[in-house]
């Protein structure tokens, strides 16, 4: 049997070369497009992030600080029926648009939100008296009246909402006794 054989060139390696070659092209491929999809996916995911750190900014930075509130009594005889907060940029703050901000009033009666048209805002230092813009260094105060007046030893919670920022929450009680004045000093 061995006769009958013919030996002819029996040459296999060839083949199994090209079919490896073919394999590490097929994974060359996928790693490309696998980092393609992940480069993609992190410039979106950084896009994101920095979005967030923009707002998260404009959130902390432009924050209100309430620093004084005022009651005003009609007559040394009534309780108080107007309210004056007296508020002003934190260091660093942004710009915030006074005429976007709402108040509410909290007492043991009920709430009331309060909007630009129901309260008068004026700025003790202002560069432009005629814009609503409140800049940083800049003084204003929110004048309203509230629905049901503030008697002695009652609280109520003020709340101011601006544009953009955190909300400045404050809760105010009447003294004991109005005396004969007709401003009282509610905060601080």
């Amino acid at each position: 049997m061995k006769a009958n054989r013919t030996n002819l060139l029996n040459n296999d390696t060839g083949d199994v070369g090209i079919g490896t070659l073919i394999i590490f092209i097929a994974m060359v491929l996928v790693a490309a497009v696998a980092a393609a999809v992940l480069i993609q996916t992190s410039g979106v995911l950084q896009q994101k992030a920095q979005a967030t750190g923009k707002e998260a900014t404009a959130e902390v930075s432009s924050n209100m600080k309430i620093v004084s509130i005022i009651g005003e009594r009609a007559s040394s005889a009534d309780d108080i029926s107007t309210l004056r907060v007296y508020v002003e940029n934190s260091a660093g703050g942004g710009l915030i648009d006074s005429a976007q901000v709402s108040i509410r009033y909290i007492d043991s009666l009920g709430d009331t939100l309060i909007t630009a048209t129901n309260y008068t805002e004026e700025r003790s230092i202002a560069t432009d008296s005629s814009d609503t813009v409140l800049s940083p260094g800049e003084l204003a105060y929110f004048e309203f009246t509230p629905t049901n007046d503030l008697k002695v030893r009652e609280k109520a919670t003020i709340q101011i909402i601006p544009e953009v920022g955190s909300m400045i929450i404050k809760e105010v009680k009447a003294p004991a006794s109005f005396g004969m004045d007709i401003s009282i000093q509610l905060f601080p």
